[in-house]
């Protein structure tokens, strides 16, 4: 082995969930003199130009050797182009993020398992919903004894992945997300913000950051606008995020349509400067159904934005105290919490700074330094954690 091992990232996409950003703060923290780093993505997308081709340059200025499919084809061909990368790049750990590079990308890995590769697994999500959909988690369940290391973003993802799949959990090593909190820190200018978004400043502002999605649940945050409204009329609504699919969009805004919520609603789509869209907001509204981790909340109480979210998942695991939590699917629950926080500011600014303290313990430098010690092991032949 060269005495810089190489190790590969695999992700699906350079898209515009979480994951990507997660990717990209670990390897900015990565020491470069200590291995070389590639990214293997499993699909070009076509769409939002403007979200992708930068991020690609991003991982570019790190030193980090980014690679796509010759052809956007689905499972074995990609899983084909994943060996052969593999093998021409002379790969030492390969790191696979999320459900299908988890699959893809262990499988590949598993191929090539001849020529020394470890294998990291990193689970960001609960993925039931995907393992049903396309009967996949016999894959998962397969390829877990070809896996070095299992690691997970919450205690919550552990013991769902554990669970599902059926190892043991002290098997799982948690990692909790990270976020720039250099990036990410309260004390903007909300007035020079909100004016740069043509927002006035009378206004309340409630946001919503995050893919529009089921998962994500702003179709029950419509619903809760609308009695937020009727008690706050000075109010006014920002979803922000790309969605999944066309059809979703098309959704949500013929609901806002009939909920007769009007131009107190905007749809801004994917915004890049997302700082900037915390540093507006009064509150933070996010009614998960599901969630591993929830990225936006520690980046929104870094900031010192007051949250209403919900207790599923990985949730009260960033949160824990420093929010108002409402049931899933509950939007008259999400109407009434929203609506204390925007009347009663002393304690929305309490929460606020709660959180602000909270969100130190998620600085992406930990993430880096307890991933690299995880390389360490492995390339040392320690046997911690590893799986028999």
């Amino acid at each position: 082995m060269s005495a810089a091992p190489r190790v590969a990232h695999v992700i699906n996409s350079l898209g515009l969930g979480g994951v990507p950003q997660l990717v990209y703060q670990l390897l900015s923290t990565l020491p470069a003199e200590n291995q070389e780093v590639l990214l293997y993505v499993l699909k070009s997308y076509p769409d939002h130009p403007e979200a992708r081709l930068p991020l690609a340059e991003r991982f570019r200025e790190l030193g980090v050797t980014v690679r796509f499919p010759r052809r956007d084809e689905k499972k074995f061909y990609v899983v084909g182009e994943l060996c052969r990368w593999l093998q021409q790049d002379r790969i030492d750990i390969l790191h696979t993020h999320s459900y299908k590079p988890n699959i893809y990308g262990r499988l590949a890995g598993t191929l090539c398992r001849g020529r020394g590769v470890r294998i990291v697994a990193h689970y960001h999500n609960h993925y039931d919903n995907k393992w049903e959909e396309d009967d996949s988690l016999v894959y998962e369940q397969l390829l877990a004894h070809s896996c070095d290391r299992f690691l997970a973003c919450s205690e919550s993802v552990g013991r769902h992945v554990a669970e599902r799949i059926g190892i043991p959990p002290e098997q799982i090593r948690v990692v909790l997300n990270g976020v720039d909190l250099e990036r990410f820190r309260a004390g903007s200018d909300r007035r020079a913000l909100r004016a740069e978004l043509g927002i006035p400043e009378d206004l309340h502002v409630v946001g919503s950051v995050g893919r529009l999605c089921r998962q994500k649940a702003q179709d029950v945050l419509l619903q809760a606008a609308a009695g937020v409204f009727r008690t706050c009329p000075d109010t006014l609504l920002l979803l922000v995020g790309a969605a999944d699919e066309p059809a979703t969009l098309s959704q949500l805004q013929r609901q806002a349509f009939e909920l007769g919520l009007g131009n107190r609603v905007r749809f801004l789509g994917y915004v890049s400067d997302i700082p900037h869209i915390y540093g507006a907001l009064d509150v933070l509204a996010m009614p998960s159904r599901w969630e591993g981790f929830g990225l936006t909340l520690a980046e929104a109480m870094a900031m010192g934005v007051p949250i209403v979210t919900t207790p599923v998942g990985g949730i009260p695991e960033v949160v824990s105290d420093t929010a108002l939590l409402v049931a899933p699917d509950a939007a008259a629950e999400l109407a009434k919490a929203i609506t204390e926080l925007l009347t009663n500011p002393d304690r929305a600014d309490a929460l606020g700074r709660a959180g602000a303290v909270r969100a130190q313990r998620f600085c992406h430098r930990r993430i880096g330094r307890e991933v690299q010690n995880i390389y360490h092991e492995l390339l040392s032949g320690s046997t911690h954690d590893q799986p028999s």
